[in-house]
């Protein structure tokens, strides 16, 4: 004889069901409540099956009994040696035994999956980061831009002659005609500022202090800078860097559709200068895209390298001389492989711009307003 905890189901117990013990012995399965019997199924016809969420509770049937049932989620009374008798209850018990196999590989399987996609998540979180950020509206990025801008400009002097800004749009226009994504609407400002820089803002404003043209030896060095900042946008650097900053499962919304909550972390924390800063990687794509863009655009992209060698030589490969020079990769290790790309002798056109006379323009100008 072994006992049980169980339940036993009937419409004439409170509430149609009532906790007790369930023994098993040769003969009967006896349903008892305080050690008094309450009702029994003659083991010869009784009926075994398996239910309940998960299928976690054995139950027990008799046709001699059929308004009641008894039910356990004791597993182990399954082992009793009575139901190994008759080859009735042997083929309940098999059965059970392989559904509840067969749930726990199921279980097994699916937690593999599960473990599986997180890996392969974590392995290709760039590619998910770009292909979300890629997803995102650049209406989104352009309708934070202006207070960016206002902040970025703010207390320094504004080139706002017609002349420089034409021979501004000289250098500037064959990069943005070469930009694929016509959506990005690109503005160029200088300001007086004697560091060696120049900076994106997301949606295509971009932000070129006076000190990086009056430092460039020649007029494709500034056009390579600016390819650069371009491309910063085009990647989606600022995006992308917002979207990787996200949770695992805030990231995953936004992969299967939902890209609402990256509308709320650029409004909130993405309208800030300091979100500018790009990792190493960033870096080296914007160096690689730009370079393509100078190409395409049938600039010189020596230009880049020529800027990038000065930098170096005044600088060396401190970082903070320009924000496009971030923290990570290197000056020596950006111009080694910008260096590394074959050319094969083409030939470019030269931009129709004195660039003496663009910079002393520039000098004249701050020197008067």
């Amino acid at each position: 004889m072994a006992e049980y905890e169980g339940m036993a189901l009937h419409d004439s117990l409170p509430k149609g069901r009532k906790s007790g013990i369930i023994e098993v012995n040769d003969v009967d399965i006896i349903f008892k409540v305080d050690q008094k019997r309450l009702q029994a199924f003659p083991i010869s016809t009784t009926e075994i099956s398996q239910g309940g969420t998960g299928n976690r509770y054995v139950y027990f049937n008799s046709p001699e009994r059929s308004d009641w049932t008894f039910y356990t989620d004791d597993k182990s009374i399954l082992k009793n040696p009575v139901f190994a008798r008759e080859k009735t209850h042997q083929k309940s018990v098999r059965k059970i035994k392989n559904n509840r196999r067969l749930l726990w590989l199921s279980v097994q399987g699916l937690v593999g999956i599960c473990l599986s996609l997180i890996i392969l998540f974590f392995i290709f979180r760039g590619q998910i980061v770009e292909s979300v950020a890629m997803s995102v509206p650049v209406s989104w990025e352009q309708e934070i831009s202006p207070a960016m801008l206002e902040s970025a400009i703010a207390g320094k002097s504004v080139i706002e002659d017609e002349q420089i800004l034409a021979d501004l749009a000289k250098i500037t226009d064959p990069l943005v005609a070469a930009v694929e994504d016509k959506d990005f609407k690109f503005t160029f400002t200088i300001v007086e500022d004697p560091t060696l820089n120049a900076f994106a803002l997301p949606g295509g404003s971009v932000v070129i202090h006076s000190g990086l043209i009056m430092e460039a030896d020649h007029v494709n060095e500034v056009a390579g800078v600016l390819a650069h900042e371009i491309s910063h946008v085009t990647r989606r650097h600022h995006v992308r860097g917002m979207v990787d900053k996200l949770g695992f499962f805030m990231l995953l919304r936004a992969l299967l559709g939902d890209v609402g909550g990256i509308g709320s972390e650029l409004a909130v924390y993405g309208a800030t200068l300091e979100s500018l800063k790009y990792s190493r990687d960033y870096e080296l794509e914007a160096d690689e895209s730009g370079w393509k863009l100078m190409l395409k655009s049938n600039l010189d992209p020596n230009g880049m390298i020529d800027f990038f060698h000065k930098l170096q030589h005044e600088h060396g490969d401190m970082p903070e001389a320009a924000s496009f020079m971030s923290t990570h990769p290197a000056t020596g290790e950006r111009i080694e492989i910008l260096e590394a790309k074959p050319l094969n002798g083409k030939k470019f056109k030269e931009i129709d711009i004195d660039f003496a006379d663009f910079q002393n323009d520039i000098k004249t100008y701050f020197e008067v307003n």
